[in-house]
């Protein structure tokens, strides 16, 4: 695409944006920069973001691009997040990666939120969010990204998501590899604290993955005793029934068991 130069007062507006507000600004911010109507304001920012100088991430919300590589934007995606919702956090992979916990390529951002949101792609990167109870909003805490506030769940809440929130048998093997790689990294009382506020099937299954790695399971056992349902990690012809759980495994995990 062929580019097109701004003009002096959009170059002062995006460099005064940047050092007043960042690289995340409102329509409003940017319309008290130029100086301009309402009106004509629309227009210079659509052209704006058609030419690459700007990004739209939601309705009167925009990203300044890098004005040394228009188009590129000029912060992390992990910062967008609560641009686009205020009241979610990051977890799951992109959690883990902030963390040093993971180092696979990500192409999504899947977040824990208070409200239902699209699923959005800005510059190639997929933004999900997942609704949850307010119940189950803790276990983040507030990261500065290219100046931006960000919550990112710890690691131990970003495993204990995988199971409540992506549960199958793919994500029950990453989080008992990590418990298993990154025992001594994980801070195991919070995980416990965090896995007794979780629902029962999460309770259950965080459990037998802590015996699996001799991780003392004994205060979760105590939160489940009196539960008579049975729950189960995934749906499998190869189950197998722990009964001190009273969860259905897939026969995959039977590796891991001490005979």
């Amino acid at each position: 695409m062929k580019r097109v130069s701004l003009t002096g007062v959009e170059l002062d507006a995006l460099e005064t944006a940047m050092i007043k507000h960042g690289a995340v600004i409102t329509f409003d911010q940017f319309s008290n920069l130029i100086d301009e109507d309402r009106q004509y304001t629309r227009i210079r920012i659509n052209k704006l973001v058609k030419q690459g100088w700007l990004t739209r991430i939601k309705k009167g919300v925009y990203v300044l691009s890098d004005l040394s590589t228009r188009g590129s934007l000029s912060i992390s995606h992990n910062a967008i997040v609560n641009a686009l919702v205020e009241e979610a956090y990051i977890s799951f992979e992109i959690a883990l990666q902030q963390h040093g916990f993971y180092d696979q390529f990500a192409d999504n951002i899947n977040a824990v939120s208070l409200k239902q949101y699209k699923t959005t792609t800005i510059s190639g990167m997929t933004y999900k969010f997942i609704k949850t109870q307010k119940k189950y909003f803790y276990g983040w805490k507030i990261h500065h990204i290219d100046g931006q506030p960000t919550r990112i769940a710890t690691p131990e809440k970003a495993l204990i998501d995988f199971i409540q929130f992506h549960r199958n048998r793919y994500t029950t093997d990453l989080v008992l590899e990590k418990l298993m790689v990154f025992q001594n990294e994980i801070n195991t009382p919070q995980l416990i604290e965090f896995t007794l506020r979780a629902n029962l099937t999460t309770r259950r299954i965080m459990g037998f993955l802590m015996d699996l790695v001799s991780l003392d399971s004994s205060r979760i056992l105590a939160s489940v005793n009196n539960s008579r349902s049975i729950s189960a990690i995934s749906i499998s012809e190869n189950n197998l029934h722990n009964n001190k759980w009273k969860l259905f495994y897939d026969g995959y995990f039977e590796q891991y068991i001490k005979k």
